[in-house]
């Protein structure tokens, strides 16, 4: 009876359901999607001026040209040339941050990549597991191990590329996750762990034998960082080994540290496999360099030295030489080596070099050629570091904060970067060929971080550098001067954070606010301040608290290099609708807010459905309502990834997380909004930029043109509508003009089309500094980063694709056979009609504000947002060319004139078998001129109307030539066919001749006389000379050009003549003769004459 009665309730369930179903209306399948949105492309800026953090390289050991590079946190480049060029491989994979490659040494095509970096930094990105390319990193499988965050090593099998283990350092952030030493024996198929050591323990460095890879070294490394400190070793941080290919391990401790230890760099001697060498961090005592010389059965402490800097969580990596037996080198920030097996170091020459290093490649055979990466990228040395030389080419920056101004007629960008400074750059400029390295300025050097610009003089910024150092940096004269706030004596040492926040008041441009555990402001651009407020933090001691948990003695393995101040402050903004509303937010859990500059302060701690202590990373009040604020909040440092984007709307006595539909595993660092639609809003996180147009119910990623990455500052330039982006490890990039996001709704995208607003266009002539709009003649290596298009941008939607008769009779049979039905042969007479159809094309067409029309350019007809430029130009008079031809850069490109300044309309239309039907718009438009022309022409209709006038004499002395050069062709073949026609008249071809001489006659006084020039002879100029090319310039039209005008009109006026009567009357005539004596039918000639016989 049970089996009945659930079986009878499953019916009644069913069709209960299938009923249900058959009722309730389909769910309406919204239009407004990211996909959508990838027409409103960000482009890249730069700079690769200091490059960025790398940490692995790669030599293809079959062919030196090709490397591949893992960028820290910039994803995967590859080379094919040696550094001349680079590619980015791994931008559509889940992870940014990249700990290790490796190359099958079985197949080098073969490539495996390591997600999450292998440091333990405090901004450090985390991974997803590992990556196997077979194809040179063309395609990607994600090969599991995803819980791992951090992989520090891969090694492949030499005798079987199915045989692949992984070093996995687990988690930085929280226990648990994938940690230890993995193995696959199906290439990363399935993984299983071969050495698991605990919960807060994985490996951080795996090296085979070289002789037998069944024995395996491996280094455990136990560390755990919170936002307050970061404990960088543990009593099971050892050196493990195996012999029988991972099934049983045991661990080295003869000679070894007894006590804690931290992170072990391990490396074998390639040319003694007994030899095995260690860098240990550990105690004062214990710490050091140990060398084995029976393959890890006992050591011997060599030397003392080990990785510093910012703590040796950031380095101990060696590399072992493959050509020089004993030698050894040590990532540090200075690059050290060792010749004697560890016991000295000396520091390698670094002049012209950045430090803080992190990898090396050799080349077997060749002792002096070395590649390094380092935290400003990559260099090579082929003697043996004496110099080195960088690879400036790679826009791989880290940066932190970002800064713009209002400088005109283009804004600049300034950001705060990972060990390479403050660096300082256009949004844009004038070239011709984009902007280069050399547009780039350091402003202040170390790690730069928060930064600001006077919006009122942006030879005013605001420059810092880690832990507190702020400085007032003159971009004209490029001193720059400390104004960092100081105590009282009386008062406590001040708590600044690494990334200390810096704001110019929105009240007085003169006005700063800065940030320790206290808020300062100054009035006077920093020469004095004023502490404004009492500790606005928790004030926790750091090192009382759990880590691991448990609390850890003063003597254990703090790595206090590698730790930022606690309970600082890391955030600040203030209302622009009301002076002296100040919000503040820190690093343990709290939000504060003044209403009347600092007198008072109201203190939030707990938010509902946030954590306690959380961080907050970027506090914004609202441009539009004054009792509205912003807030991005981060637990990550708990390993807690999920996003919290808080908006309140009553001076943050209440919040609710907006974060709305963002992905989980999606960390929010920065929030903005814009200055125009207040449900309009943008969210740094880490793994790109979204943008909400309902006020955080729905968001949506602007993913066009950017890689996988994380963004750590969004500002909107509101003068331009530009949204600017700082990358953590792919330098800048801006999203040009974002205002069609303003009108994109559900209503709108139900239209056919739409022509969204036209930004103002700016009209100059692109600067040619180069002597090029490329790369000239420096190189393919010469780095450039793309400016928006010249011109005015259009902007259009389309809600469907245009779709050729063919294209629509294959989407209808694919329907047909998705529903099961027949597809029928569409006919003869259809076919036929759809391979003589023109292709679809949409068509934007510019008028003026007379109405007539200037210009049309083509656009995509494919379905979704476009943008397509315009030149400010009218349309060239050089004769039509089907197929664009591939000219050399001294050629030019065929343009017409500069329009006038002023207002102009755009309108979108179909053309479909050559008819226009209209789409969208009109929208109206303003041009203006730069105006930079010293010698301008104050009168540019004038200017224009001389253009037009020769434009049109070219028009027809090109046309006339290219006529001429036609009917020349036609007799050289009329020539030919008359001596293959026995009837033909013998005094034809002295007539083709005598045609054939007049052309070359007429063809020299158009261009020039060919005989004398190629002899380098002065010769008379043609007429084509003497018009000229008068159509780009602003500047007044010379006497000079104005009477070679005259010449060449009144010489073509009569040469045109000639050249009718020559073309079209004599050599058509002969064409006749040649039909009425029988010739073969040649080019140019009329229809051949026949009749039934």
């Amino acid at each position: 009876m049970k089996r009945i009665s659930v079986f009878a309730l499953s019916l009644v369930l069913l069709f209960s359901a299938a009923a249900w179903s058959e009722t309730k209306p389909a769910e309406k399948k919204s239009l407004l999607t990211a996909e959508i949105l990838t027409g409103l492309g960000f482009r890249t800026i730069g700079p690769a001026i200091m490059s960025g953090r790398i940490s692995d390289v790669v030599i293809h050991p079959k062919n030196r040209s090709v490397w591949y590079v893992a960028v820290g946190s910039g994803n995967v480049w590859k080379t094919e040339n040696a550094g001349t060029t680079w590619t980015p491989i791994f931008d559509a994979q889940a992870s940014y941050s990249i700990g290790c490659l490796t190359l099958d040494p079985n197949n080098p095509d073969v490539v495996w990549v390591g997600t999450g970096e292998n440091v333990s930094g405090r901004h450090v990105g985390f991974g997803d597991g590992v990556y196997k390319s077979l194809n040179g990193g063309k395609t990607w499988t994600n090969m599991g191990l995803a819980k791992t965050e951090h992989i520090a090593r891969i090694l492949v099998d030499p005798r079987n590329s199915n045989t692949v283990y992984a070093a996995a350092e687990g988690p930085l952030w929280s226990s648990g996750g994938e940690r230890g030493l993995y193995k696959s024996m199906d290439g990363g198929k399935t993984w299983t762990i071969s050495l698991e050591i605990s919960k807060d323990t994985g490996v951080t460095s795996a090296e085979f034998d070289p002789e037998n890879p069944d024995i395996i070294y491996a280094a455990a490394y136990q560390r755990r960082r919170s936002v307050a400190a970061f404990m960088g070793g543990g009593p099971e941080s050892a050196i493990s080994k195996t012999e029988d290919a991972g099934k049983n391990w045991r661990k080295l401790t003869v000679g070894l540290p007894a006590g804690d230890k931290g992170k072990i760099g391990l490396a074998v001697s390639p040319l003694n496999p007994n030899v095995v060498y260690a860098t240990v961090e550990a105690g004062p005592e214990e710490k050091g360099f140990y060398r084995s010389a029976d393959k890890g059965e006992s050591w011997e402490k060599r030397s003392s030295f080990i990785s510093g800097g910012t703590g040796p969580h950031y380095y101990q990596e060696i590399f072992a030489d493959p050509n020089t037996f004993d030698r050894i080198y040590q990532m540090a920030p200075p690059l050290m080596v060792t010749d004697d097996g560890g016991k000295t170091f000396r520091q390698v020459n670094e002049k012209n070099k950045h430090g803080d290093n992190h990898a090396m490649a050799f080349i077997k055979g060749e002792p002096d050629y070395i590649l390094n990466g380092s935290d400003g990228g990559v260099y090579e040395t082929h003697d043996l570091a004496k110099t080195w030389r960088f690879f400036d080419n790679l826009p791989v920056t880290q940066i932190y904060k970002l800064a713009l101004d209002n400088a005109l007629p283009f804004y600049n960008v300034h950001g705060g970067t990972q060990d390479n400074g403050s660096q300082l750059g256009p949004s844009r400029n004038l070239n011709a060929h984009g902007i280069g390295n050399s547009d780039w300025i350091i402003t202040y050097g170390a790690d730069g971080y928060a930064c600001a610009i006077d919006p009122e003089d942006p030879n005013i910024i605001y420059v810092e550098w880690q832990n507190g150092g702020l400085l007032r940096y003159d971009k004209k004269s490029q001193e720059t001067v400390g104004i960092s706030p100081s105590p009282a004596p009386d008062d406590p040492p001040l708590r600044f954070n690494w990334d200390s926040p810096v704001l110019i008041s929105p009240h007085s441009h003169t006005r700063l606010y800065y940030a320790s555990q206290f808020l300062w402001k100054s009035d006077d651009r920093g020469n004095s301040w004023t502490k404004i407020s009492p500790d606005l933090t928790r004030n926790i001691f750091r090192l009382e608290q759990p880590i691991m948990g448990k609390t850890w003695s003063a003597d254990a393995l703090w790595d206090h290099g590698a730790m930022s101040m606690y309970s600082t402050i890391t955030t600040i903004d203030e209302s622009r609708l009301q002076e002296g509303l100040v919000y503040i937010g820190t690093d343990d859990g709290l939000v504060q807010v003044t209403e009347d500059g600092g007198k008072s302060w109201r203190k939030i701690d707990k938010i509902a459905g946030v954590p306690d202590y959380f961080f907050v990373n970027k506090i914004k009040a609202s441009k539009h309502e004054k009792d509205t604020v912003f807030a991005a909040v981060d637990n990550h440092k708990t390993g807690d990834y999920k996003p919290y984007l808080l908006r309140s709307t009553d001076r943050g006595k209440t919040w609710a997380n907006i974060a709305g539909d963002l992905p989980q595993r999606t960390i929010v660092w920065a929030v903005t909004q814009d200055n125009v639609k207040k449900d309009l809003i943008f969210a740094g996180t880490e793994f790109g930029i979204y943008a909400t147009l309902d006020g955080g119910s729905h968001w949506l990623k602007l993913g066009g043109g950017v890689p996988t990455i994380s963004f750590r500052d969004i500002e909107v330039q509101e003068r331009e509508s530009d949204l600017v982006g700082a990358s953590f490890g792919r330098s800048f990039f801006i999203l040009d003009d974002y205002s069609p996001l303003r009108q994109i709704s559900e209503e709108s995208l139900q239209k056919d089309a739409v022509v969204f607003p036209v930004k103002k266009a700016l009209q100059y002539i692109p600067l040619k500094p180069i002597d090029s709009s490329g790369k000239g003649c420096l190189g393919d290596g010469f780095y450039t980063a793309p400016n928006p298009p010249f011109g005015a941008v259009f902007t259009y939607y389309l809600k469907d694709s245009l779709k050729s008769q063919a294209e629509g009779r294959r989407e209808e049979e694919k329907n047909l056979e998705k529903a099961g039905k027949p597809v029928t042969f569409p006919g003869w007479d259809k076919l036929r009609k759809e391979e003589a159809e023109d292709k679809p094309e949409i068509v934007l067409t510019i008028s003026d504000e007379s109405g007539q029309v200037v210009n049309r350019v083509t656009g995509p007809g494919s379905k979704g947002i476009h943008r397509v430029a315009w030149d400010l130009r009218y349309p060239p008079v050089d004769p039509v060319e089907l197929e664009a031809t591939e000219r050399e850069e001294w050629q030019g490109t065929p343009e017409g004139p500069l329009v006038v300044p002023g207002a102009f309309t755009v309108s979108l239309a179909k053309k479909v078998e050559g008819v226009l039907t209209p789409l969208g718009g009109p929208q109206t438009f303003s041009v203006e001129s730069l105006g930079l022309a010293t010698l301008a022409e104050k009168d540019r209709q004038a200017l224009l109307a001389f253009q037009k006038k020769a434009g049109e004499l070219q028009r027809a002395m090109m046309g006339a030539g290219a006529a001429a050069r036609e009917a020349a062709e036609s007799l050289r073949y009329m020539k030919k066919a008359l001596m293959q026609t026995p009837k033909a008249d013998p005094k034809l071809l002295e007539r083709a001749k005598d045609l054939e001489k007049r052309l070359q006659d007429a063809i020299r006084v158009l261009w020039f006389d060919r005989t004398v020039m190629f002899r380098n002879e002065a010769a008379s100029p043609g007429l084509m000379q003497r018009v000229g090319d008068r159509r780009s310039t602003t500047c007044p039209i010379t006497e000079t050009a104005k009477r070679d005008y005259e010449i060449a009109a009144s010489a073509f006026e009569k040469l045109l003549e000639e050249m009718r009567v020559l073309i079209d009357q004599d050599v058509k005539k002969l064409g006749d003769d040649l039909e009425a004596a029988g010739a073969p039918w040649t080019p140019g000639r009329r229809l051949p004459v026949w009749k039934r016989k």
